[in-house]
Formats: structure tokens, sequence, C-alpha cells
């Protein structure tokens, strides 16, 4: 009997350690497994199902990606600088980003637009109330808004036209004593559609141009 009472505690405490053991371990889990259907229900929550899904192409949907490898690279053809303009082919344009005192004509009569690379061509002739007078040839670009000084000329010098030692494209400034070139692009050069041609920059400067839009010839 005295062993019995001793050995007693052993034989029922046994399955009771056990089973806290077990216990534990659940409990232990339990952290993870509130924090895991917390997750689920917030991601539940947050998803927004769309029941126009299946009637939207893939650019609507988010899915469509850009495969620009076949596109054509865009390249400058080369350009001629022409002989200095006559005065009388020279036309005034109505430019309000002109310096004060300063005005801006264009040689109106040999306006190029080539396109195969979209760059409109022309000699720009600035006159001052003083009396100075400068010219450029330059090209612009509709698609980027840039513009380069193939040659510079002035008729008091002998040649009167130097070209550009590294012509390069640079960005048209909306401010600055070169702004008139932005008011150029946005007013005469470039339309709704892209670069105008010749004959339609020719009427925008006259004011003899139809509204466009994009279904316009």
């Amino acid at each position: 009997p005295a062993d019995a009472e001793l050995t007693a505690p052993a034989v029922h405490c046994a399955p009771m350690q056990f089973r806290n053991k077990r216990l534990q371990a659940v409990l232990s889990w339990l952290p993870i497994l509130a924090a895991v259907v917390f997750a689920g229900a917030s991601v539940a929550r947050d998803v927004v199902v769309d029941p126009y899904h299946d009637y939207r192409d893939e650019v609507e949907r988010g899915e469509y990606q850009y495969d620009d490898s076949n596109d054509i690279p865009w390249i400058e053809n080369e350009s001629e600088v022409l002989a200095l303009p006559k005065k009388e082919n020279l036309y005034a344009l109505n430019v309000d980003a002109l310096p004060p005192g300063f005005e801006l004509l264009i040689d109106r009569s040999r306006i190029s637009v080539d396109p195969r690379d979209r760059v409109v061509r022309v000699w720009l002739w600035l006159h001052s109330e003083a009396g100075a007078e400068s010219a450029t040839f330059e090209g612009f670009r509709c698609e980027t808004r840039e513009y380069k000084v193939y040659a510079y000329a002035n008729p008091r010098r002998d040649p009167p036209v130097s070209k550009a030692r590294r012509p390069r494209w640079l960005a048209v400034r909306e401010i600055g004593q070169t702004a008139y070139r932005a008011e150029l692009l946005s007013d005469y050069f470039c339309g709704i559609r892209g670069t105008r041609d010749a004959d339609q920059i020719r009427n925008a400067m006259t004011g003899e141009f139809q509204r466009e839009h994009f279904m316009s010839e």
C-alpha cells in the first residue's frame, strides 16, 4: 500500500502531461492561423469583381503589352541648305512671342515638308526696328517639339550663308526670347493630326485653313 501511494501520482500525471503538450502545440499555432484567416478576409474584401471583364479588350483590362521590336527607328533625311531667301519672298508672320521691336519673316515660297521624316524645313528671318537682320535655316519636328539650325545667314557678310558646324536637335522652349518657335509649331507647322504639309502651313499663315478634326483628310 505504501508503494502504491507513492507510485499513484506518477501513473495519473503522465496522460495529463501528454495532453498539456498537445494543447500547447495547438495554442502555439493559433496566432499564425488567426493571421492567415485575417489576411484572407482582407484580400477577399479588397477584391473587386468586374461584371464586364469578358466584354473588355486586353487594353481596357490592362493586359496589353506593346511589342516595339518591329518599330522602324526614326531617321532624319539629309538636309540641303537652301540659298538665302529673296526679300520679295519673305512673309511677315503674326507671332506674339517675339522680343519687343522684332519682326519674324518666313520664306513662304520654299517651305518644305519631307514625308519620309516629317521635318518642316524653312528659312526664318528676324528683323529689328533698329535695322539688325539675321536669318536661320531650320528644321522642326512636331512629334518631339524640337528644332535644329542647319545654317545661319547675314546679308552683310560674304558669303552670307554659313552652315552650322554640329547641328543637333534641341527642345523648343515655351518661354524666353526664342519662344516664337513654340508658337510656330502650335499655330502653323503642327496640326491635330501631326505635321502639316507645305500647302497647309502656307494656308495657316494667311488664315485660310479649315478647322481640323481626326476624320479630316
